[in-house]
């Protein structure tokens, strides 16, 4: 059954590659007023055909540094003013969309591709749309429409509460590790933020698991093993602390990930991970400590060695580069940002998309090898 997901998931993503591919890529005017971080400023969104005015603003920490092609947080409204749910570039019907530039990635492609992954097993996650934006006359590159992560994408009930990972800790506490510290404070509780529901109450799960004596009754252990798993084998380093979303339905919790542009072979600022390194938290550690938890590490693993494999994966990626290839926007992209030099090393690092899927490949066959190793055996990473 999981073979015939797997296999559906990638087939849609092929015919809505070569569908795209038949004409030109969407095309997305964005024009406003200067742009801050904090408060949204009103501008205009055209796709073709298509108007309507929007509130936006940049958003992202790191991806402040990125000039020419930060990231953008988008809110469509009507003409009124009043919020408006469309549907834009086949994405579901939303007022919320992230606009992805994803300067540091040399292939562009690895958030989307992420995310597609993380559905491919099984589990819910924004999907992305692949597009050209100009702001007024400027032309911005390639980007890529993304969900938001909220209640919808995350496949919740209108009862069920979810819950953003900020930081690694605040104040010295980390909630998503440690036993319950003090009352939840506003929207965000130390290193924690309430992304739903918008009420007092809507603390009441994380506490409760936070408190629990033990906490795997209150989640779902596979979901959070394939996770374990999925943040290993493609290496995303930034997202076992933070950038990750905890989804309660009603139920349990599961996890979720978002901002996953760091993984793939590359850190944050674009240098080249580890092939051998092991990424964990304090939450996991504990959670390796149990035997069972380490039984069903192994169980997933032979179960998702298959949608988790170098080929399996690549074809994602070849998916996406084609498409932006085969209507020019390679090309495009190439021109105007050729290359990109991270402030924080000083190290430029050049734009090529086919040698960058090479690169991929080579750090998904170790890493394929290094999780093999690692689950033929009691998981000692």
């Amino acid at each position: 059954m999981k073979k015939i997901v797997v296999f559906l998931l990638l087939c849609a993503l092929l015919l809505f590659a070569a569908a795209q591919a038949e004409g030109a890529l969407p095309v997305l005017h964005l024009d406003a007023a200067q742009l801050d971080y904090v408060l949204p400023r009103a501008g205009r969104l055209t796709v073709g055909d298509f108007s309507t005015p929007v509130t936006v603003k940049y958003r992202g920490m790191y991806s402040a540094t990125f000039a020419g092609k930060r990231n953008y947080s988008l809110h469509l409204k009507d003409e009124a003013g009043a919020q408006r749910k469309i549907s834009l570039l086949g994405l579901r019907a939303d007022d919320d969309y992230v606009l992805w530039g994803g300067l540091s990635d040399m292939s562009r492609l690895r958030a989307p591709v992420g995310l597609a992954l993380w559905r491919a097993l099984g589990h819910p996650a924004p999907a992305a749309a692949a597009c050209e934006l100009y702001f007024a006359d400027y032309y911005k590159g390639v980007y890529f429409l993304i969900e938001r992560p909220d209640r919808k994408s995350a496949g919740l009930p209108k009862a069920g509460a979810l819950y953003r990972v900020l930081a690694a800790a605040a104040e010295g506490v980390d909630l998503f590790s440690a036993q319950e510290t003090g009352a939840p404070r506003g929207e965000t509780w130390y290193n924690v933020g309430k992304v739903y529901p918008d009420n007092a109450e809507g603390w009441q799960p994380l506490a409760a698991w936070l408190a629990a004596e033990d906490r795997t009754a209150l989640m779902d252990p596979s979901a959070f093993a394939d996770y374990y798993l999925f943040v290993n084998l493609i290496g995303a380093s930034d997202n076992m602390e933070k950038n990750l979303f905890l989804c309660w339905d009603g139920a349990r919790f599961y996890p979720m990930p978002w901002d996953l542009d760091a993984a793939f072979g590359r850190l944050y600022t674009a240098a080249p991970a580890e092939a051998d390194a092991w990424y964990s938290s304090p939450f996991f550690d504990a959670l390796l400590q149990r035997a069972d938890f380490q039984s069903l590490l192994r169980e997933r693993w032979a179960a998702l060695r298959e949608t988790l494999s170098p080929d399996a994966i690549l074809q994602y990626f070849e998916a996406w580069y084609d498409l932006l290839a085969e209507s020019g926007a390679w090309a495009r992209e190439l021109e105007r940002f050729p290359s990109y030099t991270d402030v924080a090393t000083g190290v430029t690092y050049t734009l090529d998309a086919r040698a960058e899927l090479d690169f991929i490949r080579a750090y998904l066959t170790a890493r394929c090898a290094l999780l093999n190793a690692a689950f033929a055996k009691e998981l000692t990473p």
